[in-house]
């Protein structure tokens, strides 16, 4: 692979943009507020960072595995890499999600990278607030995982990292569930994992599963935004059952893109999930499959479109809107179907006997169908493609570093322009008296739209029993699988005799006599293993934590509430009338709406593992013991169903509580916001057209370096 020099004339050219960027930055700053310019800063160390990068002697093709956590990234890799072996444990939430990078080493190894005591510390103050958002919540749960494995974590932070080296690369993937694995002893302590294996297919990549950058862990998210910084080429994942929803579409406009990533590929994973959506519409398999594909097909199109017009308006780059706009028709694929492809039905666990049963609802599911859902060959030809275009696509890269940054300045500059620009336009359209006016309107409005508020949120109310009749269902099911427990198939060598006649006709002395010979056998055995009861009690658990939340995401559809509440709003303003920006008035609505939360659920499971945990351990051979494995376990998901079914219950009176709380402040929270903003205008028009000067020698001086840093 070629190795990129960096030459004597491109480190004078990227010295002169970055005193361009620092000339810049210095003249805006002292007509704006730091805030106006932070972004400035930020682009001069995201250039630094990304050319000091490219140049290293060790410099390979970055390829980044992005989406939202559960889209089913490990499952990807572990399909498209190691032949479906599950190397990479699955990440079941924010709290075990780690940033792993895959690279190929002689040596394998896994390198592990503590948090530093700082921001351990940090996590410990976080989860001492009494609060649901994500970071705070997420706190509390890792330092409850640390309790609950009862380890020092200083211990371990002190270190700052650990590297651990195993000669046999199945050792180590035996080991890497500690580590980042959702029930492994340190894997809260953790916030990289670089695992360095012996595989060929790794050689001149480094590829990067990502914790999603919805990450609630700051420290993390921080760690997958500096990836992307680097990134080279991404494989975005998102899931068929909740493809590309507005999280997903948040991030690839907010987070992902515009940052040197020369390729996009867009898959749709978890598919067999839904065509599972859709079968019980159809009237074969092969109809369910085409009909789910033009949906999903329509929808990323659809959704692609709207980011490439929004990247249009904000002036991204072009290169961003390209890579955007060639990746709209995504490739579907289910890592699941593909690795049940290769096995024999008997060989099936549990999941995928349900989703076999699911899939074979006609009777027309095959190994081939499966492969054929699976569709891991089409991801495997397209990675194959771009790691033998690696050369390529770096050499455009090396040439775009100073363009690409251009673009970023020239559009921070003109959004900043815009802003100011609306500004002056709302000091010079309005007065004191006029904005004293508006905002008393606006109050007495407020009034008017209390009953269609009651009418958005008694909708909400019966979406969430609704979701709920639906979810304990479903639990109700599976608890009937995760009460069973499979015999599994042992080998064991036997040692046996048997007398052998040492008579000699010649010698009538030995007649009568014998020996004994022994001989060793290799004799099958069965025997139930106490951890799967255990498991199946911990993956009931998950499984139940999910279903409950995703049941609150259903049905509260945050996104489309809060355009609901919005349209009630800005409908029942007067916006039509000069005094109304309704721009503006969106921007205050939707301040107010942002501090709805979905609730986050835990479940404690430790009464129903030790339940069998005190009782049994190992193998279970002996068949009454079995039979009281057996009746324990499944009276346990019995009992934890019972427990589900009142913890959902509690979580929904609470969660309704909230609401109704949200639904009796809205109004007020509304009021004051826009008492906040309004008052802040009016505050400016006391010294109307010394601001209105301010704003323009602001204005004048953005344009003047908008031609200076081109």
């Amino acid at each position: 692979m070629v190795i990129f020099k960096k030459t004597q004339q491109e480190q004078e050219n990227f010295q002169n943009f970055i005193t361009k960027l620092d000339n810049v930055y210095d003249s805006i700053l002292q007509y704006a507020t730091i805030e106006n310019i932070s972004s400035i800063k930020k682009i001069k160390e995201n250039f630094i960072c990304k050319t000091d990068d490219f140049y290293r002697e060790d410099r390979k093709l970055n390829i980044g595995i992005i989406g939202q956590v559960k889209a089913g990234k490990s499952s990807f890799l572990n399909t498209l890499l190691f032949n479906g072996v599950e190397v990479l444990p699955k990440a079941a939430t924010p709290k075990t999600a780690t940033l792993t990078k895959i690279e190929y080493s002689e040596e394998n190894s896994i390198t592990v990278k503590f948090y530093t005591v700082e921001e351990w510390k940090q996590l410990e103050e976080k989860s001492k607030v009494d609060s649901s958002l994500d970071e705070y919540a997420v706190s509390r749960e890792i330092l409850a995982m640390v309790k609950e494995n009862n380890i020092d974590p200083y211990e371990y932070l002190k270190q700052g990292s650990q590297k651990i080296v195993f000669e046999d690369k199945n050792i180590l993937m035996s080991q890497l569930n500690e580590y980042v694995g959702q029930n492994g002893k340190v894997t809260p302590l953790v916030k990289s994992v670089r695992l360095a294996i012996n595989n060929d297919a790794l050689k001149e990549v480094s590829i990067v599963d990502t914790p999603g950058l919805n990450d609630p862990v700051v420290s993390r998210t921080q760690k997958t935004k500096e990836f992307i910084e680097v990134c080279d080429v991404v494989f975005f994942l998102s899931k068929a059952s909740n493809f590309l929803e507005q999280s997903d579409k948040d991030l690839l406009t907010k987070q992902l893109p515009q940052k040197g990533v020369k390729k996009l590929v867009l898959i749709c994973s978890r598919f067999d999930e839904g065509i599972m959506d859709t079968i019980k519409r159809a009237d074969s398999l092969s109809e369910a499959n085409v009909s789910t594909k033009m949906k999903l097909k329509k929808h990323a199109i659809k959704t692609f479109n709207e980011v490439v017009e929004g990247f249009k308006q904000r002036n991204i780059d072009t290169d961003t809107v390209k890579a955007i706009d060639e990746c709209k028709v995504p490739i579907f694929i289910s890592s699941m179907t593909h690795n049940m492809s290769k096995k024999d039905k008997a060989d099936y666990d549990e999941q995928e006997q349900l989703v076999y049963k699911q899939l074979n609802r006609h009777k027309d599911l095959d190994e081939k169908y499966l492969k054929q859902i699976g569709n891991i060959k089409a991801v495997q030809d397209i990675f194959d493609i771009v790691v033998s275009e690696k050369e390529d696509t770096l050499s455009q890269k090396a040439g775009s570093f100073v363009s690409s940054a251009e673009k970023e300045v020239t559009a921070d500059l003109n959004n900043l322009k815009q802003t100011v620009q609306k500004r002056i336009a709302m000091l010079t359209g309005n007065d004191k008296e006029k904005l004293e006016n508006q905002k008393r309107e606006m109050a007495i409005q407020i009034n008017s739209i209390k009953s269609e508020i009651e009418g958005v949120f008694g909708e909400l109310f019966i979406n969430l029993e609704k979701e709920k009749t639906e979810a304990l269902a479903q639990l109700r099911t599976s608890s009937r699988e995760f009460s069973a427990l499979s015999e599994r198939t042992g080998t064991e060598f036997v040692t046996s005799s048997y007398e052998v006649s040492t008579s000699k006709w010649y010698n009538p002395f030995s007649w009568g006599t014998s020996r004994t010979e022994y001989y060793t056998s290799e004799q099958r055995y069965y025997y139930l293993d106490a951890a799967d009861a255990l498991e199946n009690i911990r993956n009931y658990s998950i499984e139940a934590t999910n279903a409950i939340e995703d049941s609150f995401v259903k049905s509260l559809q945050l996104d489309i509430m809060k355009r609901k509440l919005l349209t009630v709003v800005i409908q029942n303003f007067n916006a039509a009338d000069d005094n109304y920006d309704p721009g503006y008035l969106k921007l205050i609505a939707e301040k107010t709406l942002n501090s709805m939360e979905i609730p986050i659920v835990k479940i404690d499971v430790s009464n129903f593992l030790d339940s069998i945990s005190t009782k049994f351990s190992g193998e279970i051979r002996n068949s009454s013991e079995k039979s009281n494995l057996k009746q324990i376990l499944a009276s346990s998901i019995s009992m934890l169903f019972d427990t589900i079914s009142n913890k959902f219950a509690d979580e929904l009176i609470g969660f309704k509580k909230t609401l109704e709380n949200s639904k009796a402040e809205f109004l007020g929270k509304l009021l004051e916001n826009i008492n906040s903003e309004f008052n802040s205008v009016i505050q400016q028009c006391a010294n109307k057209e010394k601001e209105i000067e301010k704003y323009n020698i602001l204005i004048a001086e953005i344009n003047k370096q908008l031609t200076n840093i081109r």
